[in-house]
């Protein structure tokens, strides 16, 4: 029988334990199995790397200020929730070691210190690198002096669509489409697609899932990985493709 391959992500760490972003996020995904994290970067006013989503710290701290007006020594004091730090980038990779990130970089700024980072210290490895913005994953790619997996960009996936529309072949400077499953009402996952990025060697990841109902979908129609706030919810759902229930390791995992 054919093997599908399918990777679970753990969107921002998850958000059944613990605030998205959190070390208690992502020691509750990990404690799950999850063995490839996705988290968000921001940049403080002096420099340093932080995992939230947000620049803003109204919806997750209560104060309605950026996070690149503060430095890192009021950052460190600063509680999500009542109770979370917001986690320091190099500590968060460093505790969990042993797991892929997937790291999307809000701006420019924070793409230049990641670069920075990343260029300096080859201990972080197992990284998948991402932003919305086309001028942020271009610059990444020209200044990176490491070979480390990225996805496309917004325009790129626009591209992408269009090429496959046109039946058109084309060179991708990325390997990981992460993408909705629709966007502004227009459908983007399909059969159509998921056979051009295997064909490709593109793999297709789908956000934010938090159905049981589209995560079965999805895996029965061959995605190779879907990002979930809800890790449980998405364990309990690979079961119906008979999932071999043990720990997920660095590697995807097979769907028999």
């Amino acid at each position: 029988m054919c093997k599908q391959i399918f990777t679970p992500i753990a969107h921002r760490g998850g958000t059944e334990v613990a605030f998205e972003n959190t070390f208690e996020a992502f020691a509750d995904a990990y404690a799950l199995g999850y063995r490839w994290l996705e988290t968000d970067v921001q940049i403080s006013k002096d420099g340093f790397l932080y995992a939230i989503h947000d620049n803003n710290l109204k919806r997750t701290a209560g104060i309605n200020i950026n996070i690149d007006k503060l430095n890192s020594e009021d950052l460190d004091q600063i509680l999500i929730s009542g109770k979370h730090r917001i986690p320091r980038l190099d500590l968060l990779l460093r505790k969990f070691n042993d797991v892929t990130f997937n790291l999307d970089a809000k701006n420019i700024h924070a793409a230049k210190a990641l670069v920075n980072l990343l260029n300096n210290d080859k201990s972080f490895r197992n990284l998948c690198l991402g932003s919305f913005s086309h001028k942020t994953m271009n610059y990444m790619r020209e200044f990176l002096k490491r070979d480390l997996p990225m996805s496309f960009s917004k325009w790129e996936v626009f591209s992408l669509i269009l090429d496959i529309k046109f039946n058109k072949n084309a060179k991708y400077n990325a390997s990981y489409l992460q993408i909705p499953k629709s966007y502004l009402g227009y459908k983007l996952i399909s059969k159509k697609l998921l056979d051009y990025c295997k064909k490709n060697g593109i793999k297709v990841h789908v956000w934010t899932i938090n159905k049981r109902n589209d995560m079965e979908s999805l895996i029965g129609m061959g995605v190779d990985g879907i990002m979930t706030d809800n890790c449980r919810t998405l364990l309990d759902a690979t079961r119906k493709y008979r999932f071999v229930d043990k720990e997920i390791v660095l590697e995807p995992f097979s769907i028999s």
